[in-house]
């Protein structure tokens, strides 16, 4: 396969990529400050801060008592300012008698008297009208699906993330220069020329010669954009790919290169049939989640910083606890995280987000880059502007095309 053939590659994938990355790039810079934006769109619930706040299992058991027939399966521990409510969420199984569908509930609480502040249903798929309250909703489905119903636009997207992926390569591969041996060939044997190092003749792809023609400046905003960024562009497209086509391509692949674990507790087998209520407390399952990450804590050398949740999958009848704690990239994230049954308490795996796999590092460090949880405000800055570069390589690449093609056609009409 010569030069010539990934050039067609490159053409080709980018046409089929240029749309789909054109709204990735524009939406994704918006959704770098997705939750400033939210905020100010919609602020938060606020409550009085008076007495002392009831303790989280104490505020589940408050939610699940003012919404009877749902089932809270996931406490999350406060981390937020002493003015912000609680928010839980639960879920309302579907009704066999009438036919009503699973539901999606979320509780908002003062978290010093437990009384409800607010009740939502959340509707997932509920995007039009766009308003204030839904716009960060849109912009997000927008991102990953073009905000199509069902799986159409995640496949369509997911399809372009595996191109652009592999076309990171083909198009780093098309900026390295001639060979010498095609130099002669093309150009005759030029002493000049073959004297310069490879890195020397590489340079100018690199840099926008400004002052050129409209053509050749947007071709060097194409290539030289594209190498100035190319492992970022690398990171959002492999990302992009475990977001849209996760099972079938990313955890496959990230499993046989990097022997990549499944996130916990997902492999573990079924229940014959769903335990919806465990058979011990929820407050017997925290003490024990807290008993046992002391100890994982205290074996592997783990600081623990503070808690973030507790989570009970009624189809494997297991809890998972997990903490923040110096293995996390982020003091956001909840990585470190242990899973024990349900019934016995017994412990049945750990989970670390770094240092515990090569796969498992990797695969929370691309994903805290590609949603802007590291680093702070100076990476957020640098992530909306990777959208924008992101929407010019599209626009380039297109430009480049048809205007290419142009020539073609008007050459093919000069032969005729």
């Amino acid at each position: 396969m010569n030069r010539h053939f990934w050039v067609l590659v490159h053409r080709y994938a980018g046409l089929y990529m240029a749309f789909f990355l054109l709204v990735a790039g524009l939406t994704g810079s918006i959704m770098a400050f997705e939750i400033q934006i939210q905020d100010w769109l919609n602020p938060p619930v606020k409550a009085i801060p008076k007495g002392i706040r009831l303790d989280e299992l104490t505020l589940r058991d408050r939610a699940q008592a003012l919404a009877p027939k749902g089932l809270v399966n996931r406490v999350e521990f406060f981390g937020g300012k002493p003015d912000d409510a609680y928010k839980i969420s639960m879920v309302i199984p579907p009704d066999t008698a009438t036919g009503k569908p699973e539901e999606l509930l979320e509780l908002t609480l003062n978290p010093y008297t437990g009384k409800e502040i607010a009740r939502e249903k959340v509707v997932l798929e509920d995007l039009w009208p766009i308003t204030r309250k839904n716009f960060i909703f849109f912009i997000v489905a927008l991102h990953y699906r073009l905000a199509l119903p069902g799986s159409i636009g995640v496949w369509l997207f997911g399809v372009a993330a595996l191109l652009w992926t592999l076309d990171c390569f083909v198009g780093v591969y098309l900026t390295f220069p001639l060979s010498k041996r095609r130099l002669d060939y093309d150009y005759g044997a030029q002493p000049t020329i073959q004297r310069k190092s490879w890195w020397s003749r590489w340079k100018p792809s690199w840099q926008v010669k400004w002052r050129a023609s409209v053509f050749r400046v947007n071709f060097d905003l194409h290539r030289a954009g594209g190498l100035w960024v190319w492992l970022m562009l690398l990171v959002l497209a492999w990302s992009s790919v475990g977001f849209n086509l996760g099972e079938q391509v990313y955890m496959p692949v990230m499993k046989t290169v990097f022997n990549m674990p499944d996130a916990p507790y997902t492999d573990l087998p079924a229940l014959p049939t769903p335990q919806p209520e465990p058979a011990m407390s929820w407050r017997q399952a925290h003490n024990t989640g807290k008993r046992l990450m002391a100890e994982q804590a205290n074996t592997h050398g783990i600081k623990v910083k503070n808690e973030m949740l507790l989570q009970y999958a009624p189809e494997k009848g297991v809890f998972m606890y997990a903490v923040n704690s110096d293995l996390d990239i982020t003091d956001a994230g909840g990585g470190t995280a242990l899973t024990f049954d349900g019934k016995t308490g017994k412990f049945l795996a750990l989970s670390l987000p770094t240092g515990q796999n090569a796969g498992t590092t990797l695969h929370n460090w691309i994903f805290a880059l590609h949603t802007a949880l590291v680093w702070g405000l100076p990476f957020k800055i640098f992530l909306c502007l990777m959208g924008l570069v992101i929407a010019m390589l599209s626009i380039t690449g297109v430009y480049i095309w048809l205007r290419k093609h142009r020539a073609v056609r008007l050459k093919r009409k000069v032969l005729a």
